[in-house]
């Protein structure tokens, strides 16, 4: 089975690097998009499983590209997790429906963690073992 592919939009590349290292040591395939303009054209071109959105990107809010993701039919099912220095903001979480919202700066375990039961609940996997993804039959494609 192909690894499942999180998509990281962070305009900070320290935050992406630590991203990046720490889930694919778990065996999750990570790409960037520094924008919200270029994580919308990664997500149209499919295969992404999960999106750590940051909500301050240089062209668009994150709650304008999670505004996007929701009213788009292939991508509305697809969980986000929100990463930001921004405390929540429950009007527009419940509108949008994020699937978890981390605040910076944040503990990576406690990513992996929330990650972990997203993978689990949304794909049917049994969770992380040996450093790898172990998912059942007819989990994630």
């Amino acid at each position: 089975m192909p690894p499942l592919k999180v998509l990281v939009i962070d305009d900070d590349w320290k935050t992406t690097k630590l991203i990046r290292m720490n889930l694919e040591g778990y065996g999750f395939e990570v790409t960037e998009a520094g924008t919200g303009e270029d994580c919308l054209r990664m997500l149209k071109a499919g295969g992404v499983h999960l999106v750590l959105l940051d909500l301050n990107l240089p062209d668009l809010s994150g709650w304008d590209v999670l505004a996007v993701l929701k009213s788009t039919e292939d991508l509305r099912d697809l969980p986000v997790i929100i990463i930001s220095v921004e405390p929540p903001n429950r009007a527009l979480a419940t509108r949008f429906g994020p699937e978890d919202y981390i605040e910076k700066p944040f503990d990576v375990r406690e990513l992996v963690a929330r990650i972990g039961k997203i993978v689990r609940d949304r794909y049917g996997c049994d969770g992380f073992q040996a450093k790898s993804l172990n998912c059942r039959e007819g989990g994630a494609a």
